[in-house]
């Protein structure tokens, strides 16, 4: 059982001490996962950089891509899970893996370049190459949430589309995930109890944002 799982890089301070706990609860159950790195800081300095000096989005884009590359090192960093670049490679990846993706990227560049695809797009991505129809996100947030700042359980991807309501997720996810017919779980990754209730299918506090009907 293959589990693609986007890393936020809200999650950073607490960051590798989650790492080694998937890494365990893998081993222990048999299962692989696949960490897509968010871009965390350092997406944020290329922001900063592209508004003052003007950097065309296709630099920025990709510029942004390798953000994720060195989140994805700083989360491997004690850890035994291996750096990949490649889909072909997760056949010998072990229980977890980081993937770093400007190269798959590259080969198949599909996504726009604007700063509405972010590294939750990319997970999806990633996702719908291998064959997956649903991705767990990790933020430091319990979900979406409405108006009132109460927590959304559950939210159709057109819905969102519809309000222009990006809430945690970033503004290309929802019509991605329309267009391709996924689902994506939205979890607090600073509650491991709650990641672990969402791999295993349980109920827990997070947001299911789909395509599908509930």
């Amino acid at each position: 059982m293959k589990l693609i799982i986007k890393f936020g890089g809200s999650l950073m301070a607490k960051g590798r001490e989650i790492m080694h706990f998937l890494r365990n609860y893998a081993e222990k159950k048999a299962l692989s996962f696949i960490i897509i790195p968010g871009g965390g800081p350092f997406v944020e300095v290329i922001k900063k950089l592209s508004e003052r000096m003007a950097i065309s989005e296709d630099a920025a884009h990709w510029m942004a891509v390798l953000a994720m590359h060195q989140y994805g090192f700083f989360l491997a960093d004690g850890e035994t899970a291996p750096l990949i670049e490649s889909l072909e490679e997760l056949s010998n990846a072990g229980h977890m893996c980081i993937l770093l993706p400007y190269k798959i990227l590259k080969a198949d560049d599909c996504l726009p370049h604007t700063w509405d695809v972010t590294s939750d797009t990319i997970a999806a991505f990633v996702a719908n190459k291998l064959g997956e129809k649903t991705f767990i996100k990790l933020t430091d947030v319990d979900g979406i949430l409405d108006e009132e700042g109460l927590l959304i359980e559950r939210i159709h991807a057109k819905e969102m589309i519809e309000k222009g309501d990006k809430g945690c997720v970033d503004a290309e996810l929802p019509g991605f995930l329309m267009r391709n017919k996924m689902c994506c779980v939205i979890v607090n990754g600073n509650f491991t109890e709650r990641i672990i209730e969402v791999i295993e299918g349980k109920e827990t506090v997070c947001t299911k944002l789909s395509c599908n009907l509930f």
